[in-house]
C-alpha cells in the first residue's frame, strides 16, 4: 500500500495543488487525521506545497489562458480552498476591464457580434455589469 507522501507526490505531479485539495485528496484514500497532518507538515517544509504562490500563480494562469471576471475567480479559488486574504492578496492588481477586452479579443467568432452577445460572454466569464458596460460601450 502506497503511503500518504506517495500519494500525496503523486497528485502533485500532474499541477501545483492547495493544502486543503491535498488534505482531501489523502482524506479520501482513507488516510488517518495523523498521518494527513504529517504529509502537508513535511511539504509545506520542503516548499512542494504553498498556498500564497499557488494563488498567485493561479491567476497568472487564468488570465493568460481564459481571463475571468473577478467574481468568477473568488469562486473558483474558494473552491480550492483558498482564504479570502490569500484570494484578496493575489487579484489585488487586477484589471477587470483589460481581461473583459482580452476575453472578447479571444474569441474570433464574437469581434463583430452583436453587443447581447458581448455581454452575454463576458457575464457567463464571472465579469461584472458594470464592466461590461465600461468595455462594450467603447
Amino acid at each position: 500500500m502506497k503511503s500518504s507522501l506517495d500519494t500525496a507526490l503523486y497528485f502533485l505531479k500532474f499541477r501545483a495543488r492547495t493544502v486543503f485539495e491535498i488534505r482531501q485528496k489523502l482524506k479520501s484514500k482513507s488516510f488517518s487525521g495523523l498521518e494527513i497532518d504529517q504529509t502537508i507538515d513535511v511539504l509545506l517544509r520542503n516548499e512542494l506545497l504553498d498556498d500564497t504562490k499557488f494563488a498567485k500563480m493561479y491567476v497568472k494562469d487564468r488570465n493568460t489562458l481564459r481571463p475571468t471576471g473577478l467574481f468568477l475567480l473568488k469562486m473558483e479559488m474558494k473552491k480550492l480552498g483558498l482564504s479570502d486574504n490569500l484570494i484578496e492578496d493575489a487579484l489585488q492588481f487586477q484589471n477587470e476591464e483589460e481581461l473583459a477586452r482580452r476575453a472578447i479579443e479571444s474569441k474570433s467568432r464574437l469581434r463583430e457580434a452583436e453587443f447581447e452577445k458581448k455581454a452575454q460572454f463576458l457575464a457567463r466569464r464571472g465579469f461584472s455589469t458594470s464592466t461590461i458596460m465600461k468595455v462594450l460601450e467603447r
